[in-house]
């Protein structure tokens, strides 16, 4: 069954970070965020995988291009110009054939994803679409959605909406392909850019049944504090509190407390107190610091101040 991941955008959220590295290539504990993404999708039954890439499209191409899970199969396609979803999804048109098609947001981590995605397969709407209450950056919502029941009225793009609490959470699996012939009767958003959810609100004022599935929490890791809750929420599943690759090197007296990702090639310093940070991989740490709240990679800093 088909994806189509959507990972071309530079995250500017996440500046200066995604200067050098894909947003969805992030490592959390041992792993890019899309490799989380792309697990949760094999293990529901989905291997056959469209990534639209674009900034830095070689680190993805480069990791993924022997991803080794049987009967897997990873096609890319460019985003050349960075003009919305909309348009990144119309990248991958020739990639469905008319076939269903699921629709991924790939820098959002759900709980408990192959669960919902099993109900949202075998329901009987022309699309179906996953949401929350609960979500890591409300004021950055990629949309809020409006439902009577299960069932969407409205889709509003990176608002607040006053009618909804409701955010969509990055998710839409369609039945057939005519998303496509919706894209390209949509004009720029005030951003400049084709959304996917007005194309989806579109397809409402054509009478397409679009049904909400709700989740108990999403994470948006387009943001510092979306990454730290992936972070937390990757590093529960596990037995440690913390994640340290093992090729890092520790100096003396180096305190890490729990929710701590260190990736590979770092060096952390003497008298160094770690908590509640990503350290991404061939990052030094000096002596007698103290990193909490914050994403490193190499010189460039993340922080509430940034």
């Amino acid at each position: 069954m088909k994806v189509i991941l959507l990972a071309a955008g530079i995250g500017n959220r996440l500046l200066p970070i995604t200067e050098s590295i894909p947003k969805s290539m992030i490592g959390i504990a041992g792993k890019p965020i899309l490799e989380y993404i792309l697990d949760d999708l094999f293990a529901s039954g989905f291997d056959d995988f469209c990534i639209v890439v674009g900034h830095q499209a070689n680190q993805i191409k480069n990791y993924f291009k022997n991803w080794n899970k049987p009967g897997v199969k990873i096609t890319f396609v460019t985003q050349n110009t960075l003009s919305g979803t909309a348009n990144a999804l119309n990248c991958a048109k020739d990639f469905v054939h008319n076939e269903k098609f699921l629709v991924y947001l790939s820098d959002t981590l759900i709980p408990n994803l192959p669960n919902i995605l099993n109900m949202m397969k075998n329901n009987d709407s022309d699309i179906s679409l996953i949401s929350s209450q609960n979500y890591s950056n409300p004021s950055n919502s990629i949309g809020n959605i409006v439902t009577m029941g299960d069932i969407v009225t409205n889709i509003s793009e990176k608002s607040n909406n006053s009618n909804s609490t409701l955010a969509w959470a990055g998710i839409v699996f369609f039945k057939d392909d005519s998303i496509f012939d919706i894209i390209k009767k949509l004009t720029l958003s005030k951003t400049g850019e084709y959304d996917i959810t007005e194309a989806m609100n579109l397809m409402l004022k054509n009478k397409k049944i679009i049904q909400n599935f709700a989740c108990d929490e999403f994470i948006d890791c387009g943001t510092l504090d979306g990454l730290l809750n992936g972070l937390s929420y990757i590093i529960s599943k596990t037995p440690n509190l913390s994640y340290v690759s093992k090729d890092c090197i520790l100096g003396t007296n180096v305190t890490i407390e729990q929710n701590v990702s260190i990736g590979k090639n770092c060096i952390i310093g003497n008298n160094v107190k770690l908590s509640n940070c990503i350290l991404l991989d061939n990052t030094s740490i000096d002596n007698n610091k103290e990193i909490k709240n914050m994403v490193i990679g190499g010189n460039k800093i993340l922080n509430d101040c940034s």
